[in-house]
């Protein structure tokens, strides 16, 4: 199927949704932790979360007055008996990108229109409140694509999630045990996050005993993470039989394991103060900043303090690592902030806002000390710029943002970001951690370059959302002196439907 086909497809399948759109008032969560409504409702209703195993649809049970009544209503409170629950759900999106000189025109073809998409199906099954099943199962493609296509591009019928919770001390107990594979989301996602972006979102194999009050929240966990598999397959009678078949399950990397404690205290009203303290260790062949290769065990401690207060928000978090890197010492950190003042009473309610974003770089490559900040699991796109050229490690990048509401579902953000390198003997490095760009003698400087990014979100309706976005790089001296030096763009248009 082209480009063109598919894109068609895309833009009609939005205008259909957007049709549907009703005056009644909708609400969206803008994160898992704390869902926010555009419009003040009596009753409750469908709320889709980020984390789908999160959704509470227990409402349903009420009189039929008690509640916003929803088409999918009947697949969300299934009584099997007296005792068991089955709630059903999904997902489908769409998203055609085009991206040109991604990596500063150095690779060819320097240009690429291409479509992903994604189905996923879950099952929620529940014994009161002592035992619940949760499944989910995934299919993930791309079409069209001319560059080479990343690992989590493309993921066809696969199991994404399938986990058990435990609450063996009882029904009312606030503690649970969950055993299986599952997503993570802590905090803002700067260190640990689902990477909704991506068309094959990050999962974790293992176990998380976690805890739940009015006061507190705190998880205790170990887990290897879930990497991508392909397997060699060939059918020279069938191509597209060698296209679905040349995969297998997708299973956990032997090597690493991350495990830690994640807590979080509620009880200073709109605020929230996160501790952690995480560890990763993996015995593979990864090279580290000064290019030695070998084991790592790494370290991370931090926490982060978040609210509201009047009409401003707040969130800054700071990170701090030790440990072994190929014998070498780790030392590095990090800090993410964002604040911003919210017009709440004037046409539009316009947000202006700024942020900093820094994570430490290496300084002296041939030492026996490893300072570049090692980014872990993040959610890197929503904070370094929508093209992704940019990582939490070795950077400097301080950013203002501006955001309104021309229409009461529609919401328009703009934001500048300046990035540079904290070490100009250490690499740039992408979203994946990937070093893209070094002078090893350092002649280069540390300015990479300015982004521009705009989003436009349409939030259609409870069920769906349209997205569009274009991302602008400007190359400043590092780049101009290291290697090919072009402008980056990234255009993209999203459909999305949940249920």
């Amino acid at each position: 199927m082209r480009i063109q086909t598919m894109s068609l497809a895309l833009l009609l399948i939005g205008t259909q949704a957007i049709s549907s759109w009703s005056d009644e008032p909708t609400t969206r969560p803008s994160n898992d932790a704390k869902p926010t409504t555009s419009a003040p409702i009596s009753k409750p209703g469908p709320k889709y979360m980020g984390l789908r195993y999160n959704e509470d649809f227990a409402y349903l049970d009420g009189s039929d007055d008690s509640y916003t009544k929803d088409f999918f209503d009947p697949i969300k409170r299934i009584h099997l008996d007296k005792d068991w629950t089955l709630r059903l759900g999904g997902e489908v999106r769409l998203r055609m990108e085009s991206e040109t000189n991604r990596n500063f025109g150095a690779r060819d073809p320097s240009n690429d229109t291409f479509l992903v998409y994604r189905e996923l199906l879950h099952a929620d099954f529940e014994y009161r409140k002592l035992f619940r099943l949760f499944v989910e199962g995934i299919d993930a493609r791309v079409a069209d694509r001319d560059l080479p296509q990343t690992p989590a591009m493309e993921n066809t019928f696969d199991l994404n999630q399938a986990f058990v919770d435990l609450r063996f001390l009882g029904e009312q107990t606030p503690l649970a045990l969950r055993l299986g594979r599952q997503e993570l989301s802590y905090g803002k996602e700067r260190i640990v996050g689902r990477l909704d972006w991506m068309n094959q979102t990050r999962r974790f194999d293992g176990a998380k005993l976690f805890y739940t009050s009015k006061l507190f929240d705190i998880d205790v966990f170990w887990f290897k993470p879930v990497v991508f598999m392909t397997k060699p397959f060939s059918n020279p009678w069938n191509t597209h039989i060698n296209e679905a078949m040349n995969r297998k399950i997708d299973h956990f990397r032997e090597e690493q394991q991350f495990y830690g404690t994640y807590a979080t205290y509620k009880g200073i009203k709109d605020h929230v103060i996160d501790v952690y303290a995480f560890g990763v260790n993996d015995n593979g062949v990864f090279a580290n900043a000064n290019n030695r290769i070998g084991d790592l065990s790494i370290y991370t401690l931090g926490s982060r303090f978040a609210g509201t207060h009047g009409n401003w928000d707040y969130d800054v978090e700071g990170a701090g690592q030790f440990g072994k890197w190929a014998h070498d010492d780790v030392k590095a950190w990090m800090v993410g902030s964002d604040a911003g003042y919210t017009f709440k009473q004037t046409a539009m309610t316009p947000r202006f806002g700024a942020g900093f974003d820094f994570a430490s770089g290496d300084d002296t490559p041939r030492d026996r000390s490893h300072d570049t900040f090692y980014q872990m699991y993040p959610t890197g796109h929503a904070f370094l710029g929508y093209i992704d050229d940019a990582a939490r490690q070795n950077i400097i990048a301080p950013n203002l943002n501006a955001s309104f509401k021309p229409l009461k579902n529609v919401t328009t953000k703009l934001t500048w970001t300046h990035f540079w390198l904290d070490s100009n003997l250490d690499a740039l490095y992408n979203a994946g951690g990937g070093g893209i760009r070094r002078n090893v003698t350092g002649s280069s400087g540390n300015d990479v370059g300015d982004e521009l990014d705009l989003t436009i979100n349409w939030q259609v309706d409870v069920h769906s959302a349209v997205l569009f976005g274009w991302s602008h790089l400007w190359p400043n001296n590092f780049i101009e002196t290291s290697g090919r030096s072009e402008d980056c763009d990234y255009v993209y248009l999203q459909y999305a439907f949940k249920f």
